[in-house]
Order: C-alpha cells, then structure tokens, then sequence
C-alpha cells in the first residue's frame, strides 16, 4: 500500500550483493591460489601506476594536489544527499487522519478530522470482545482518491484465519459505512511467537 519503491530497492540489493560476492571471491582466489594472486599483483601494480600518473598530469601548475580529488569530494556528497534521499522516499504514504473535510458551509464551518485511532476503536467496538485475537491493529494510508486501510490481526494459536479474516472485513466495512468512506482495505492476519504465549485473558 505504501509508495516504497520495491523492484529498484531489489536491483540495488541485488548488485551490491553481487559486487559483494565477487568482492570476496577474489579475495578467497588471491589467497589461495598463487598464479591468480601473481595476476591480481600486477594488475594492481599497474592500475596504482597510471593513477599516480593521472594524479600528476591533472594537478595544476603551483598547486601541490589534483583537482581530481575536489571532483571525488563532489561526488561523495552528492552520493550523500542521494542516500539521504533514498532513505527519505522508503515507505511514503503512510498518514495520520482517516478523514479529513474542510465544509465551508453552514453556519459553523470548519474542518473534520477522524484519526486511525479512533478507526482502530470503532473496528474494535464492531467486532465485539473475542479471545482468539491477541491485538489488532490500523495504520491509513494516503491513497487516491481515498484514504487506504491496513488492517493487522494477530489472532491466537489454533484461530481459522479465514473465518477471522471474513469477521475483520465484516467490521471493517461496517466502519467504513459509519463514516461514509469507501477507500480500500488490506487485512494482514499475523502469526507467530506472540500468538503461542500471550496469556488468555488478553482479549479485544
């Protein structure tokens, strides 16, 4: 539901991994294998050979070092702003207000705001009290041209997810009539350790 850009994030990972492994390939093969590693000597001999050169061909006249290095410099904090950035865009889209409406007419005019929390407890108030869920919780998402739900059910060891998954929609849709929305909803039914050992008497 959210704005996170997945399949770049995935190509990212997947070259970094790459460059990674090849990474410690090499180094497994200079260690282990002597004619590879005699290779991998000269080859770094003459890359540190013509950098040297390409250090003294761009340094200008009186100047004691190249300019190169304010050109890696610049590139350093461009690729911090890009990270910065990346970090800045995962998960966008996430908001705090389920409704939000400004009404201009009337004779008191203003603007509406219904939070998530107050969705979390209308859903729990349609649901009625059950042992077999452990928490359930809402977060709303800004999607167009409403407002998005996701709805996530830890339900209790032994609980049919389907029939509870079916009850969450239920309630769900019954809220959504209660405030006059129709935007979509996602409903995550989670199980995992808190669901064997929660106590019994924690109920909705």
């Amino acid at each position: 539901m959210n704005q996170t850009p997945r399949l770049l994030n995935r190509i990212i990972l997947s070259v970094l991994g790459f460059v990674l492994l090849a990474g410690g390939v090499n180094m497994l093969l200079v260690s282990g294998v002597p004619g590879y590693a005699a290779v991998w000597r000269r080859g770094a001999t003459d890359v540190g050979a013509w950098f040297d050169r390409l250090l003294v061909d761009t340094t200008l006249p009186g100047q004691k070092d190249s300019w190169l290095w304010i050109v890696v410099t610049a590139l350093l904090i461009c690729a911090v702003l890009l990270m910065l950035w990346w970090i800045a865009v995962q998960g966008r889209g996430r908001g705090g207000d389920y409704v939000s409406i400004f009404v201009a007419e009337g004779p008191m005019p203003g603007r509406t705001e219904i939070s998530q929390s107050a969705v979390e407890q209308a859903l729990r108030h349609f649901l009625g009290r059950r042992s077999d869920v452990v928490s359930i919780n809402v977060s709303v998402w800004n999607l167009e041209p409403e407002a998005g739900l996701r709805i996530k059910v830890q339900p209790r060891k032994g609980t049919a997810p389907g029939a509870l998954g079916r009850d969450v929609a239920r309630a769900a849709r019954l809220v959504q009539g209660a405030l006059g929305v129709s935007g979509p909803v996602v409903i995550y039914v989670a199980v995992g350790t808190r669901s064997r050992f929660a106590r019994i008497e924690r109920v909705l």
